[in-house]
């Protein structure tokens, strides 16, 4: 896993570890004048040292250090980044991330192993990813960083639901919306939602929430605790009609993309468990709720077009 701690009171590090088989090859940071020896064979995995090399072979030179002594100069090349930005560049290069450990390998949604020290946080990701992009790193890097992003979605939601949209990552995005039912998005401050980057992002979780809000109440309002008059209870029919009746008419006007309305009508199990047999009744309705409720979409690329015209 990745560190941002960088002993800044040297002015060389070696990074090029066991692949530094062909060294005296040195990398300076022109803000911080930090030295980072590099293996060739290693960042050549990069675009652009790969094509700066293949410059040098072709005639050109990289201007060596002129502190140095005629006939040992060592190969330097300054860039203007950081030491921290160096660092992590050559940290990704030589030492690529592994993907997060997944929990699912099938093609559903992925489940990711949250353990300590097993994703990157979401904090240095955006920046480990400009880098990625900036200096062409191979497609396999900059994949698995983008399975931490993915990652970081339970935890961070709206910093990654907002990066995704900016990035043109819908998958990404779209796991990140689920993360968003809850809370409402009126509850957000105007800050908060600034960090979304554009009307159509913003206006694409909205349609998510009013879609959930709008097949769950229709959910709810045409299950009946009786459906065709099965299990029905010919002593206490009409007082355990009366009180799923009440409930159900009172929770749809309080229904939000998040709630679990299956789990609010199974509340009544407390009032019908004196009759087995309304008891019954109750535990098949409840899980008819909960059997339709998961298949209403959570994400933002499930959601139609049309959505009021869909039937359920």
């Amino acid at each position: 896993m990745f560190s941002e701690n960088i002993n800044t009171s040297r002015s060389y590090v070696d990074t090029s570890g066991s692949l530094a088989v062909d060294a005296k090859f040195h990398v300076r940071s022109l803000p911080d004048g930090t030295e980072f020896q590099v293996s060739r064979h290693a960042i050549e995995t990069c675009d652009v040292f790969r094509n700066m090399f293949a410059c040098c072979d072709q005639g050109f030179e990289l201007v060596g250090d002129d502190d140095e002594p005629a006939g040992s100069q060592e190969a330097v090349l300054d860039l203007d980044e950081t030491e921290q930005a160096l660092a992590t560049l050559f940290r990704l290069i030589q030492r690529p991330p592994d993907p997060p450990p997944m929990e699912n390998s099938d093609g559903t949604r992925p489940r990711f192993k949250l353990d300590a020290g097993s994703v990157i946080p979401f904090p240095v990701l955006p920046f480990m990813l400009h880098l990625a992009d900036k200096y062409g790193l191979p497609e396999t890097i900059v994949c698995s960083l983008h399975l931490h992003v993915q990652a970081n979605a339970s935890s961070n939601p709206l910093p990654v639901y907002a990066y995704a949209t900016a990035h043109n990552l819908p998958k990404i995005a779209a796991e990140a919306s689920a993360h968003l039912l809850h809370p409402p998005l009126s509850s957000y401050t105007k800050e908060d939602i600034q960090i979304i980057p554009t009307v159509t992002a913003y206006h694409e979780l909205l349609r998510l929430h009013e879609y959930r809000k709008y097949r769950l109440r229709d959910i709810l309002l045409k299950e009946d605790i009786f459906p065709h008059g099965y299990g029905t209870c010919p002593v206490h029919k009409q007082w355990a009609t009366q009180l799923w009746e009440q409930k159900r008419v009172y929770l749809a006007t309080q229904i939000e993309a998040a709630t679990d309305i299956a789990g609010e009508m199974g509340e009544l199990a407390g009032q019908l468990s004196s009759c087995s047999l309304c008891h019954k009744a109750l535990t098949a309705a409840v899980e008819m709720l909960q059997y339709k409720c998961r298949k209403v979409a959570r994400t933002v690329d499930y959601v139609p077009q049309d959505y009021w015209l869909c039937p359920i």
